[in-house]
């Protein structure tokens, strides 16, 4: 077995003098990841630098308005929360579900607050004064995800009914029912509003065209070997993220539905999933109470979250993409910085892995003379 204090003065060698060829100073190299052997790296683990609590049972859901002043979030005793997300200060308590509140979405325009629930209904509040809009009622069982259109035409809610509804957000009127679609977990809608994502209890994952009048499927993803509990769009719509019980997150290329990675490192299911605005990373919550975060284009991973105690329900980005927020089973929302530079710190990991292939036998050798 070779020594270790060679193999750490090894590493330190190595990332200063990589750093020095790709303009980073070590200090913040070593701030972003640390080297323990060659070739073996020790992630960086973020702390939350803020926790929001004030619910009393599992926070189910959360969203994050478009301008990035407000945080709703849904717990399992029915009530949604609104909160200044630069404060972190409690600014209402919305009361009407009968059940636990599941999913939450927020219309682009900031106007709308919509939340979909276990009895069945999905509510429409107005965000600012919580005002009750109006109920939409057609659901037979347990609402199991919503989510709003990015051009505000459109709501699309998922039930355990195993139908697919789709509503007018202005009128409140149900316009398609897309039937014995299964035990749909989680929808989406694509940037451009014109394709919608589900992912099913069936292991699958469809995508519907929405812009020739009636809903069109038009694509089936399996791979999954267990229910589907999260999908996202990327922002630029060319890729898909789903995340799954079977403990992985799969990225799929929409124009020929490919499977572009397999994101495994989570120990249990993974419950959500959510796209930087940037489309650069990847963040995922899951049931083993931890929270990852990915590169998109290597499929690596780039950082672990921890200090939830239960499972991680939801996690979403802040429009300016500086803020993860996640909400857990332990009735906690926790704030998550996220650094600006951290996809360059990945492409400079990738350096450094490459730099090392040639300066770690030389200097393992001349160290090991000098220590010997």
């Amino acid at each position: 077995m070779s020594n270790p204090i060679v193999k750490k003065i090894t590493v330190v060698l190595a990332i200063t003098s990589t750093a020095t060829l790709v303009g980073f100073s070590s200090y913040r190299l070593l701030l972003a990841f640390e080297m323990v052997t060659p070739g073996v790296i020790s992630l960086p683990i973020i702390q939350p630098y803020q926790t929001l609590k004030g619910h009393s049972a599992w926070v189910y859901a959360i969203a994050i308005s478009p301008d990035g002043n407000t945080l709703a979030s849904g717990s399992y005793n029915g009530t949604i929360k609104i909160w200044n997300l630069h404060t972190g200060k409690l600014l209402h308590t919305f009361k009407g579900h009968a059940d636990a509140v599941v999913s939450l979405a927020i219309s682009n325009d900031h106007r709308i607050l919509a939340s979909g629930s276990w009895d069945n209904r999905i509510k429409l509040w107005n965000l600012e004064t919580g005002t009750l809009i109006r109920t939409l009622d057609g659901h037979r069982d347990d609402v199991e995800a919503i989510a709003i259109s990015g051009n505000g035409k459109l709501l699309a809610s998922s039930s355990a009914d195993n139908t697919i509804k789709l509503w007018n957000l202005d009128t409140g009127k149900e316009l398609f029912t897309l039937p014995d679609v299964g035990w749909v977990k989680s929808v989406a809608f694509s940037p451009d509003s014109q394709k919608l994502a589900s992912g099913s209890r069936d292991n699958s994952i469809r995508i519907w065209q929405l812009s020739t009048g009636s809903p069109t499927l038009i694509q089936t993803f399996t791979g999954h070997s267990q229910e589907v509990c999260s999908v996202a769009f990327s922002p630029d719509g060319q890729t898909l993220a789903s995340g799954s019980r079977d403990k992985t997150i799969k990225l799929w290329r929409l124009s020929d539905g490919k499977l572009l990675h397999t994101l495994a490192g989570h120990s249990q299911a993974v419950l959500s999933v959510a796209f930087s605005p940037n489309g650069q990373t990847l963040a995922s919550g899951s049931y083993d109470t931890t929270i990852k975060l990915w590169h998109l284009a290597t499929g690596k991973l780039l950082a672990n979250f921890a200090g939830h105690t239960k499972s991680v329900w939801s996690v979403a980005f802040s429009p300016n993409g500086q803020t993860l927020v996640s909400g857990s089973g332990d009735e906690t929302i926790k704030l998550w910085s996220i650094p600006r530079d951290r996809t360059a710190h990945t492409q400079t990991l990738e350096k450094m892995k490459h730099n090392q292939r040639y300066l770690t036998p030389n200097l393992t050798s001349s160290l090991g003379k000098w220590h010997s």
